[in-house]
């Protein structure tokens, strides 16, 4: 059958339209993938550390739960409190050795999972943004508890638990403390040098991912 130049011509266009459509979808979904985060269960407890502990379960953002430790302050009433996140991959075990000396100095301890994470309710992705947000409920509900003192509550974050702690912290005004330990840097920074080991161009693979990380988490 005939086909003239145009219609030929559009065909094609339209055809060459789908298969970028179809390279872009498959890359957005490789990108979600390579990102999500490792889901691992804890290997210890508090108890393993001769301190008294309960598990309990927290209600974050879209009706997930969180699981978390709270090892109560010995011996005190009206105590200071501190909520303990992990980093990218962690869990609340993994922020244990920091159980001891912190119940020493009369702290009471929330150690929990952020979404995705440990033994916590799994959500459709995680990001710097959903670790604060599940930090901030952490926050109230600790506040909530007996034998705390809700005006002298901190927060202590690992890696990306950090930068959530500080972004967590800017959005409120009643932390008496927030420690960081190991924020990361700047992810454009993180984005080049991780890239440039690939001998990957930045623009516009590295870019690219960015721009659609910050689509999907909805912050810059």
């Amino acid at each position: 059958m005939f086909v003239p130049d145009e219609i030929f011509i559009v065909m094609n266009f339209l055809l060459i339209l789908v298969t970028c459509g179809l390279v872009i979808l498959v890359f957005n979904f490789l990108i979600r993938w390579s990102l999500r985060a490792p889901k691992v269960v804890e290997q210890s407890t508090p108890g393993e550390l001769d301190l008294q502990y309960s598990e309990i379960e927290i209600l974050t953002a879209n009706g997930k739960k969180l699981f978390a430790w709270l090892i109560p302050a010995a011996g005190a009433e009206n105590a200071p409190a501190l909520a303990v996140l992990h980093g990218w991959g962690g869990n609340a075990g993994t922020m244990l050795p920091l159980a001891r000396p912190l119940h020493r100095a009369g702290y009471t301890l929330l150690f929990f999972d952020a979404r995705s994470h440990g033994r916590s309710d799994v959500d459709t992705f995680s990001s710097m943004p959903r670790f604060a947000e599940d930090l901030d409920h952490a926050l109230n509900w600790l506040k909530s508890q007996p034998g705390v003192d809700p005006a002298r509550v901190g927060v202590v974050g690992h890696s990306v638990g950090a930068a959530a702690a500080m972004l967590a912290a800017s959005q409120r005004s009643d932390l008496a403390a927030v420690v960081s330990i190991a924020a990361f840097m700047h992810p454009k920074t993180v984005m080049r040098r991780l890239l440039a080991a690939w001998h990957v161009p930045y623009v516009p693979f590295g870019w690219y991912v960015l721009q659609y990380v910050q689509y999907v988490i909805g912050n810059r």
